[in-house]
């Protein structure tokens, strides 16, 4: 648990389905974390396991999706006084994810 890595994957929906009123988010990150270095069979695993979870939340308003960018979390940044989330902070969201492109 000591070498474990946070990555998030982009997704973006290949075409959508035709609903009434509001029909879903263009993009989704799936979000998910493994020891596993990138591009080895158990990191593949763990990331397709997380792509389809997102993909199945999705599927209501997707018909398909594109895998894009692949992130590893590099670090945390505190968040500054000017930004708006400023407002929305707690004693544990005082910070936020960096994430680097692999």
């Amino acid at each position: 648990m000591k070498d474990e890595k946070y990555y998030r994957v982009e997704l973006q929906a290949d075409g959508k389905k035709e609903t009434t009123g509001w029909d879903g988010f263009d993009e989704a990150n799936s979000f998910f974390s493994t020891e596993a270095e990138p591009t080895t069979p158990a990191f593949i695993k763990v990331m397709r396991k997380a792509i389809k979870r997102t993909f199945e939340q999705q599927s209501r308003y997707w018909v398909s999706y594109t895998v894009g960018k692949l992130f590893v979390q590099s670090g945390w940044e505190p968040i500054s006084v000017m930004s708006p989330e400023w407002e929305y902070r707690t004693a544990a969201t005082m910070s936020h994810a960096v994430w680097k492109e692999v």
